[in-house]
């Protein structure tokens, strides 16, 4: 009888997490609005956003520019630190829309995100050509190995 209490829910917990398995891979594509585009967390409408934001980046993805700007809630936990290292590692990410997307959903159900904006504007079609568009891959890839790298060096320094 004792067993069977213990079991139970040890079967529905693995049960939860294959399940969950199989619904991960089907979230790892998703598409982006076709033209510039708004996104709003939290509860503060645009008239009621007060004080001075906690988070300001802008980041790139496909064809958007964007500009991110959110406030965290007095009752949050996270440190200054804490909040410039979410900064740098959205700021260094390929899929900007994606993983800010994914960070303020996750700040929103900590409840800690007061509100935040993301506004996204399409910019130019790239008519540039294979070459051109590889070398700029390049740059951005390589720009991005740099500021890992800077982060384990300060990363590195904090633990000495």
């Amino acid at each position: 009888m004792r067993m069977s209490r213990i079991v139970a829910p040890l079967l529905l917990a693995a049960g939860v997490q294959l399940l969950s398995l199989g619904t991960a891979d089907a979230q790892g594509f998703y598409t982006l609005p076709k033209d510039d585009f708004i996104w709003n967390w939290g509860d503060a409408r645009e008239g009621e956003r007060r004080g001075v934001p906690d988070i300001e980046i802008s980041g790139s993805e496909s064809f958007f520019r964007c500009d991110l700007t959110a406030s965290l809630r007095p009752s949050s936990s996270r440190t200054t630190t804490e909040i410039r290292d979410l900064e740098m590692q959205l700021r260094t990410r390929m899929d900007f829309i994606y993983a800010v997307s994914e960070a303020m959903n996750y700040l929103e159900r900590g409840i800690e995100l007061d509100w935040a904006m993301l506004d996204c504007k399409r910019q130019g079609e790239d008519n540039a050509d294979a070459a051109t568009r590889a070398e700029r891959e390049d740059d951005a890839r390589a720009k991005m190995l740099r500021e890992l790298e800077r982060r384990r060096e300060r990363q590195q320094r904090a633990n000495d």
